[in-house]
């Protein structure tokens, strides 16, 4: 399986200026932007990574963005930040910085209503979302993390950021379709079929409704399976 290239830059102007010059080359995908909290900010440093493709020949709007969230203020722009630029791929809640930009503790009460927030506004702007409701830095409870990992995809997170070797099998384990998954999605696929003969859109399946937001639901979980 291929894997996709990031490099986190750094916020102030100064190290930024170099980390852009290091980091807007062939072969990097996206760039993680720390501590974004405007889309001013995210324009003015699409305009420079366009400056940069220009002068290297690189091709033009490749290297996307992902954009961390990190400051309170930030929540207020969420929708205008995610539809900022073309470049915009992916949003994600860092929970150690917002944790104590409020002064607390990156614990699951404070972290839940702003990352269901990045959530939405990404789902909303095409986006996808990134993150767990939990800190980032946690990762010696493995059993924890785990669950907190399951329950991020359960809440509708693609995926999130990974700070030490350990979380990256349990992220690529939470966040892909288990077996019980693909079996609900193709069954879930082959009974619409069967209905769709009949000319029904809603039907009954082992118990449960399905209307089209579950086909919808089971054609993703298979669409990301073939990824």
């Amino acid at each position: 399986m291929g894997a996709s290239v990031l490099v986190r830059v750094n916020r102030g102007l100064r190290a930024l200026a170099a980390d852009l010059d290091a980091a807007v080359v062939a072969g990097v995908d996206a760039l993680v932007l720390p501590k974004t909290d405007s889309p001013e900010w995210v324009l003015e440093i699409a305009n420079a990574v366009s400056e940069l493709e220009r002068e290297r020949n690189l091709p033009p709007g490749r290297i996307r963005f992902l954009a961390q969230i990190e400051t309170p203020c930030a929540l207020r722009r969420l929708a205008s930040i995610a539809s900022a630029h073309p470049r915009m791929a992916a949003m994600a809640l860092g929970p150690e910085d917002f944790s104590a930009a409020v002064g607390g503790s990156p614990e699951f009460d404070l972290l839940l209503a702003p990352n269901l927030s990045v959530l939405f506004a990404a789902r909303a702007a095409g986006l996808l979302p990134l993150g767990f409701v939990g800190s980032i830095g946690e990762f010696s409870d493995i059993d924890r993390f785990r669950e907190q990992a399951a329950h991020a995809r359960r809440l509708g997170f693609a995926g999130a950021l990974a700070t030490h070797p350990t979380q990256v099998a349990i992220f690529n384990e939470a966040f892909s379709p288990s077996g019980k998954d693909l079996e609900w999605a193709h069954g879930v696929i082959a009974a619409e079929h069967d209905a769709a003969a009949h000319g029904l859109s809603a039907f009954s399946l082992n118990g449960k409704m399905v209307d089209p937001p579950v086909v919808r639901r089971a054609h993703e979980i298979l669409a990301l399976a073939s990824n």
